[in-house]
């Protein structure tokens, strides 16, 4: 994990990120911090030891390599519409309160944010039918895992992740991981350098370790044991998955 300080219009505050996530990945999580839309976002990561900039969204930088680094980063990050509602209520916020110094403390005690806004508005984590739907896929991930993946550690799979392309795997770990990702999660090794580590979290060796890019931890929901012969023993489709590790 890499410990990064993000800073925004609205708010200023300190996250740590998977060293593993790619851009999107990651833009998608500043999304849910800044209320910048993605597709919106203008970034700017420097480090935070000398300030030296290692990556500029304007220069076409498409890869995330910066999180591989080992200091501590200082992304910034703007919204470059100018009808988005972070710009409108930046726009009606007091004037003399600049984004470096609104702690995160002080930003969810606002009344004029993009987090009162979901909150009055029923977006994300406050979409009840849309919370209700995640409890739900995760009670069966838990079930799922328990009841068959578990006794299924060393046998073939298929790995079907975010609408890409199935990827043949063998199943290797199921269970928690030593990281802020919630519930089970299964280790898996891809026979192609496919996959986002070796088998390794966070300095913890779950299973392996096999080649470098070879092992990926995914959600449940998204593996289908095989049997001998290549097929599915019980397909488990993936509804909506979150993401890959």
């Amino acid at each position: 994990m890499v410990s990064v300080i993000i800073e925004s219009e609205l708010v200023r505050t300190e996250k740590e990120f998977s060293q593993a996530l790619t851009l999107n990945e990651f833009k998608n999580r500043l999304y849910h911090i800044t209320g910048i839309e993605p597709g919106d976002m203008e970034m700017v990561v420097k480090r935070q030891y000398d300030d030296k900039m290692i990556f500029d969204s304007k220069n076409g930088d498409t890869a995330a390599s910066f999180l591989e680094s080992e200091e501590g980063l200082v992304v910034v990050v703007k919204d470059t519409n100018a009808q988005s509602i972070t710009n409108q209520l930046a726009t009606q916020a007091d004037g003399s309160t600049s984004a470096q110094t609104i702690s995160e403390e002080d930003y969810l005690r606002r009344d004029q944010s993009v987090l009162r806004w979901k909150m009055a508005h029923g977006y994300g984590r406050f979409n009840a039918a849309q919370q209700s739907q995640h409890a739900v896929q995760t009670r069966e991930d838990e079930a799922y895992a328990k009841e068959q993946l578990t006794a299924a550690i060393g046998r073939p799979c298929r790995v079907t992740v975010d609408g890409r392309a199935p990827r043949e795997a063998v199943l290797r770990y199921v269970g928690p991981l030593p990281s802020d990702a919630t519930g089970t999660w299964c280790g898996v090794e891809f026979a192609e350098p496919t996959g986002k580590n070796a088998g390794c979290l966070q300095g913890v060796t779950l299973f392996g370790p096999v080649a470098p890019g070879h092992g990926s931890f995914v959600r449940p929901r998204t593996v289908e044991v095989l049997s001998k012969n290549g097929e599915t023993d019980d397909v488990h489709r993936d509804v909506e998955s979150d993401g890959e590790i």
